[in-house]
């Protein structure tokens, strides 16, 4: 799985971890635990143990780059390609490609099972070792 960087990867398996989530909820995690500042308001939403309102909850005022990010966790979440249009992700001009490379990552994770995204992550970090 490609993680933006040591930090992002941490963040996000510290969150999963004995959590069961579906795979549309694991993969706007991804998303969300790229920028700290974008998973401080957030992490709130996921602490709760209730149904996310994906529609209402937002942050704020995040930079260019976790708005992105942001939109692209709530369309996933929602199965709605209302936030962030397809055509955008076609502009190279408007995304920078390290965030489309996380938004394909996090639509791959999205597709697949969870199990199978947790065991994924499991044989990494087993490689790593």
């Amino acid at each position: 799985m490609h993680y933006a960087n040591k930090r992002h990867e941490r963040r996000y398996r510290s969150v999963i971890r004995g959590r069961d989530y579906q795979s549309r909820t694991l993969a706007a995690l991804y998303l969300l635990t790229f920028d700290y500042r974008l998973w401080y308001h957030w992490r709130p939403v996921f602490d709760e143990q209730q149904p996310i309102d994906w529609k209402t909850a937002r942050s704020d005022d995040p930079e260019w780059d976790a708005l992105y990010l942001q939109q692209a966790a709530q369309d996933i979440a929602c199965r709605e390609c209302k936030h962030l249009p397809l055509f955008e992700l076609a502009d190279s001009g408007s995304i920078p490609l390290k965030v489309l490379r996380l938004i394909v990552t996090a639509l791959a994770i999205a597709r697949c099972d969870p199990k199978e995204a947790r065991d994924t992550i499991v044989r990494e970090r087993r490689r790593a070792a």
